[in-house]
């Protein structure tokens, strides 16, 4: 049987937030900075101030939205060759490598260092071998390139490096049109949500603003029937009330927002309720991701989406360390528990720490190790005849061993599960095997997959398509502005 999924809120907690939350878009409203966006929702009956760009919704036209976005088990996600790799609502938490980190831990001299492009080759290549990762966010924003084409020169590596599902935070309109346009390439066909190889994130502006170029993405992508996935970013005492039950009634009310207009720009595309509120620390003056409180407010949001009957996406897993020490151990793996046991669709953030501005390939791996004691840990325990073994148990008999039984054999990595990198041997042969603690043995076992794996590469004229679209990208931002 598995465990029982992690609960903070009742069910009656859970309406309070949902009706203070309609209050609240109904009352306050939202700032929308995007004519296009104001348009349609003007269009579809939104109560539109075009002074403020305030919007106001009615209980109705959420209602319309929740309605007509997909649930769980209805969203299926691709891969590259543009064939079914995973299935959402089937109770399994889907990782995601990423996300958009400033810096690098240089694998040879252990220093911070500004993210390369090749970086980020490395990094989709390393996620596409972890067994535990199941997709391929943007690692880092690559820092030797054209910054405004940085995210294009990303997702270019990307495709090359990974035949994984592919996940991306364009931070300009401009860029997420870029990069259908690649994926359209990459696929071979022009309808990108027959077979949906990747998916986007937008985040609003806490509190209840969405600026253009976030919304315009979200509408984009909404319009190509691909997965956006929200992500509302609430900071206590900052952004959002101090209380957790403010900054909750802030962050849904966030989320709804974002799910009207996905179905108001494309009635039934696939939207993704998000989960990444913060805590903002008085005294250092910093948002933070690893307090409890911001793993609370996660396991509630959660709920909210699974009360929506939505999928759902968390930050994890998250510490606000800046090295690999025991507080990135212990924050990372809370924090990455919690929303795997309250039942997240997926995560995003393993390889990161420092708040995210930090990635390495020894994190990364660590992770994916994480994340596959978790997954067995939330498996629960099976009980049946068979695994009762009470015929086992009768033949063995008293002061028997079943070392030698063929039902050991047959259940061990069933039953059991077997680590890559943790340390289970006793002293004397760890010491003889040079004592290695284990982010040393994360560094070996990255070392050895970027030097073996291969990812099955693209066609030759893909790889010069995909080339040919950054360069122009670059070409139109020099030539014309094309991003304001």
């Amino acid at each position: 049987m598995k465990l029982s999924k992690l609960k903070v809120l009742s069910d009656d907690e859970l309406s309070t937030i949902h009706n203070a939350s309609l209050k609240i878009l109904s009352t306050v409203g939202v700032k929308i900075e995007s004519e296009k966006a104001l348009e349609i929702m003007k269009n579809e009956g939104a109560l539109v101030d075009p002074s403020t760009k305030t919007v106001k919704m009615s209980e109705s036209l959420i209602k319309d939205a929740l309605n007509s976005a997909p649930k769980p088990v209805d969203i299926t996600l691709f891969n590259r060759d543009c064939k079914p790799c995973l299935k959402l609502g089937q109770g399994r938490t889907y990782a995601f490598s990423g996300f958009n980190a400033i810096y690098m831990i240089d694998p040879q001299s252990g220093v911070r260092r500004p993210a390369t492009k090749e970086d980020v080759a490395n990094f989709a290549k390393l996620a596409d071998a972890l067994e535990n990762i199941d997709g391929v966010g943007t690692q880092a924003i690559p820092q030797d390139t054209m910054p405004l084409s940085a995210d294009v020169h990303a997702a270019e590596v990307m495709f090359l490096n990974t035949e994984k599902h592919l996940l991306f935070c364009p931070s300009r309109v401009a860029i997420a049109k870029t990069i259908f346009d690649m994926a359209r390439v990459v696929a071979g066909a022009e309808d990108l949500g027959k077979a949906p190889l990747l998916s986007t994130q937008a985040s609003p502006t806490s509190p209840l603003r969405w600026e253009a170029e976030a919304i315009d993405i979200l509408t984009e992508t909404s319009r190509n029937r691909l997965m956006c996935e929200l992500l509302p970013q609430p900071i206590t005492g900052a952004t959002s009330p101090v209380t957790l039950a403010g900054t909750l009634l802030i962050h849904n009310a966030e989320n709804l927002s974002g799910i009207v207009m996905t179905q108001l720009a494309n009635k039934g595309s696939p939207v993704m309720y998000g989960c990444a509120p913060t805590v903002f620390d008085m005294r250092e003056a910093t948002p933070i991701i690893g307090a409890p409180e911001a793993v609370l407010l996660r396991i509630a949001s959660v709920q909210l989406a699974q009360f929506y009957n939505l999928p759902s996406h968390s930050i994890a897993p998250d510490t606000d360390s800046h090295c690999e020490d025991e507080q990135n151990a212990w924050e990372r793996m809370i924090t990455t528990a919690a929303p795997m046991a309250a039942g997240v669709d997926m995560i995003v953030n393993p390889g990161m720490f420092e708040t995210g501005l930090t990635v390495s390939f020894e994190q990364l791996t660590i992770d994916n190790e994480i994340i596959g004691f978790l997954h067995r840990l939330l498996r629960g325990i099976d009980v049946s005849l068979d695994l009762l073994a009470f015929e086992l148990i009768k033949k063995v008999g008293v002061a028997g061993h079943y070392l030698k039984e063929r039902e050991t054999l047959t259940y061990l990595r069933r039953e059991h599960w077997m680590p890559t990198i943790s340390s289970r041997s006793p002293y004397g042969r760890w010491a003889e095997l040079a004592s290695k603690d284990v982010i040393m043995k994360a560094r070996e076992r990255a070392e050895r997959i970027l030097r073996e794996h291969q990812p099955r590469p693209l066609d030759a004229e893909i790889r010069r398509n995909l080339s040919e679209i950054v360069k122009k990208f670059e070409a139109g931002i020099s030539s014309q502005s094309i991003i304001s």
